[in-house]
C-alpha cells in the first residue's frame, strides 16, 4: 500500500496535472472503497501505461498487478493507442472485479 503522497508522485498525471487523462472508477458504498483506472507514469515518460488500483476505505492506494497497457505517445496512431489501451485496462479491471465477487 502507498500514501497518497508516493501513490501522487506514483501517478502524477492524475492527482497533479494533467486532469485530462482518462480514468475508470467502480465504488462500492457498503465497503467505501474503490476500484480505479488510472494513468501510472507521469506525462513526461516515453512510453505512458494505465494501472489499476485498489483504494481501500482507510486510505491510500494497492496497485492491482495486471497486464501491461502500455502506449506511445510519440507515436499516437500506432497500435495500441491511449484510447486501445485505456479500454483494455477497463476491460481487465471489469473482470477483476468479476472474479473477487465470485469468492464474496
Amino acid at each position: 500500500m502507498t500514501s497518497p503522497q508516493s501513490a501522487a508522485l506514483y501517478a502524477a498525471g492524475l492527482f497533479t496535472d494533467d486532469r485530462r487523462r482518462p480514468i475508470a472508477q467502480w465504488y462500492n458504498p457498503v465497503t467505501d472503497a474503490a476500484l480505479l483506472v488510472a494513468p501510472e507514469t507521469s506525462p513526461e515518460w516515453p512510453v505512458q501505461r494505465f494501472g489499476i488500483f485498489y483504494a481501500p476505505s482507510g486510505g491510500g492506494f494497492t496497485r492491482v498487478y495486471s497486464a501491461p497497457h502500455e502506449w506511445h505517445p510519440r507515436e499516437p496512431r500506432t497500435p495500441p493507442t491511449e484510447q486501445e489501451s485505456f479500454v483494455a485496462a477497463v476491460a481487465e479491471a471489469a473482470r477483476f472485479l468479476q472474479v473477487e465477487m465470485d469468492f464474496v
